[in-house]
């Protein structure tokens, strides 16, 4: 057995030694369970809810879906290939934006409402500017970078994007030069 196979057992004796004594130390402090806590707490009362608006249009699975800051407004992304920006209001489409990839499984919307963003198993966000007069909106730019699938994004403003993806990386990014402004790669998993 080579020097570091004999070091990679070695280190795998010693994650399971450290996985029992875990194990053991929650066992000693376990006093009680979640049954016996929430024994003398009163069931939730059932919040009557029901549809205001039915918004159709998508002809396959809604994946993700954001509101925009007026709460008028909300974009949502399907796999028929379109992101499709509404008037929650009047059920009424504003903007039905073709996409590259149908295999979206994110979207975001801008605070200003001037922008809205989607990204999915492409590993690319897709920008597109809303205030752009050009029928259909085309993609304002795309932020490649990621070697995963794109899993979230979210505008902090008009000029910066945070995603997560498969590749176990956040990166938030300048929308307008579309350059990576910080790398976040302590994640041990997908994000």
């Amino acid at each position: 057995m080579s020097e570091t196979q004999q070091r990679i057992a070695e280190a795998k004796k010693n994650i399971d030694r450290l996985k029992a004594a875990i194990k053991q130390k929650r066992f000693e402090i376990q006093d009680t369970s979640l049954a016996d806590v929430v024994r003398d707490v009163s069931p939730a009362q059932r919040i009557p809810a029901r549809p205001r608006r039915i918004l159709k249009g998508h002809f396959a699975k809604i994946y993700a879906m954001h509101w925009a800051e007026d709460k008028r407004h909300l974009v949502s992304a399907s796999q028929d290939g379109k992101l499709i920006v509404w008037n929650a209001y009047t059920t009424n489409k504003v903007h039905a934006i073709p996409l590259r990839s149908s295999w979206v499984m994110t979207c975001a919307y801008s605070p200003s409402g001037n922008f809205v963003a989607c990204g999915g198993l492409d590993n690319i966000c897709s920008v597109y500017n809303l205030k752009n007069r050009e029928a259909p909106i085309r993609v304002t730019r795309e932020l490649s970078g990621h070697t995963g699938y794109l899993s979230c994004c979210r505008f902090l403003d008009d000029r910066q994007i945070i995603t997560s993806s498969g590749d176990m990386t956040c990166v938030l990014w300048d929308v307008e030069t579309g350059a990576v402004v910080k790398k976040f790669e302590d994640h041990s998993g997908d994000v």
